[in-house]
């Protein structure tokens, strides 16, 4: 233990006095202040500028938000809008229109809470005459079902048209109801929102460089030490598996208090600089979906995957007698890096398709789980079972991967000449 904590110190130290350190630190927050700064000002922009009638959804933007195909529940109880559900299946024909009960509202909304494809518009009457209704739709999330804004468009004619011929088609009439626009609401009955959306996109994105970065750090750190000579005054010291341990931790623990400085930062810009009201897209950020019990799970994930690929990087370092081969010797463990985010990435920005086999394959694959996992916990998407399933896996994989890594780095630290290949490793030592 005593032998892991020197070489833990001795890199920790070293690693927080390089300029890379402190001017990526400085980057970060950099671009945390700006982002929070540029929310401030054009939402300060934004208030300034008078309230006026809503734009009108032109017939190609609202073909352009027609969504997958699915089933509508359409409940209309006093007719409100007379033909609305017609005028819905004609504009919208890759969705399935049906009149539903407004006593079972609550049982569709926990069917549409479950599945991506289904969705509800409620038509809501008027509260005082000559008042035009109130239109609800409710969808999963704010990437499926039938877009509030194609709904609204639609209806909203289809309520003008209905006005026009109980009038008699006047030209005074006609004038007064092309003014009108009905209100509508959209409503979310799953967990993903936008603001949970994005942050899993950035938590994601967070992830894959931290490991990316400290597990080159690792390579760095005892490719330097082995071409210096260095590494021969501490195998003395401390046994090669002590070193390989101690090194990994203390660019573990760089990582956390590094991003750790960062969070911080963000969350007090967050705070000062980011309005309460702030929408994205008509919806307001929010960071409820980041509770405490979410954060200890990603924080989980984030060490789990940074052990993973640490202790590959630091195989790759310790095979190399030159800086220069360093990059060719990582190539590997960058490639299965790569391809696990983006399978990861893909699998995230898949939307509500949780039932995809890409999915629920990726949850499992200790390569790729910690860039899945902390987005899908965010929006709600995993069970807490197939967490501790996704968890354990990649602790078996970490207890045989860096069982073997510590075999193969004892037998090359040590090495000098030509750059030893994996099979040659195995023949030393393994």
């Amino acid at each position: 233990m005593r032998q892991i904590w020197t070489v833990f110190l001795y890199t920790l130290k070293d690693a927080a006095r390089k300029k890379a350190f402190k001017i990526s630190t400085i980057i970060l927050m950099a671009v945390v202040l700006g982002a929070c700064l540029i929310v401030k000002f054009t939402s300060s922009g934004a208030e300034d500028e008078p309230a006026g009638a809503p734009e009108a959804v032109t017939e190609q933007e609202a073909q352009e938000e027609v969504t997958p195909e699915g089933r509508c529940y359409y409940i209309d109880v006093q007719n409100a809008i007379p033909g609305g559900m017609q005028a819905l299946q004609k504009a919208v024909p890759e969705v399935t229109f049906e009149e539903g009960d407004a006593a079972k509202t609550e049982a569709y909304q926990q069917e549409i809470a479950e599945n991506a494809e289904l969705s509800m518009i409620l038509i809501i009457p008027a509260e005082k005459e000559n008042e035009p209704p109130m239109i609800s739709v409710m969808t999963k999330d704010f990437m499926s079902g039938v877009g509030s804004n194609q709904a609204g468009d639609v209806l909203t004619r289809q309520y003008i048209a209905n006005q026009l011929q109980e009038q008699g088609v006047k030209s005074e009439s006609v004038e007064s109801l092309l003014n009108v626009q009905l209100t509508v609401t959209s409503s979310i009955a799953g967990e993903m929102d936008l603001s949970g959306y994005i942050l899993g996109i950035v938590i994601t994105m967070l992830i894959f460089f931290a490991i990316y970065y400290y597990g080159y750090g690792v390579s760095m750190s005892i490719a330097t030490e082995k071409t210096s000579r260095v590494m021969e005054t501490l195998v003395v010291s401390a046994k090669p598996s002590r070193i390989l341990i101690g090194k990994c931790l203390a660019m573990g623990v760089l990582g956390l208090l590094q991003f750790g400085g960062i969070i911080a930062f963000a969350a007090i810009c967050y705070h000062y600089l980011v309005p309460a009201d702030y929408l994205i897209m008509g919806m307001p950020l929010s960071l409820s979906s980041f509770t405490l019990e979410r954060a200890v799970i990603i924080l989980i994930y984030f060490v789990l995957g940074y052990t993973l690929y640490a202790v590959m990087n630091a195989v790759c370092g310790a095979s190399v007698s030159k800086i220069e081969d360093l990059n060719s010797a990582m190539m590997p463990v960058v490639l299965i890096a790569m391809v696990s985010f983006y399978v990861g990435y893909f699998a995230a920005i898949s939307g509500s398709g949780a039932d995809s086999m890409l999915q629920k394959v990726a949850i499992y694959i200790p390569f790729c789980s910690p860039f899945i996992v902390p987005f899908k916990i965010l929006n709600g998407d995993v069970p807490m079972m197939d967490i501790m399933l996704s968890i354990a896996a990649l602790l078996a994989a970490i207890v045989v991967i860096a069982a073997v890594s510590i075999r193969i780095y004892t037998a090359s630290v040590l090495h000098y000449g030509n750059r030893l290949k994996l099979k040659d490793m195995f023949r030393m030592k393994v």
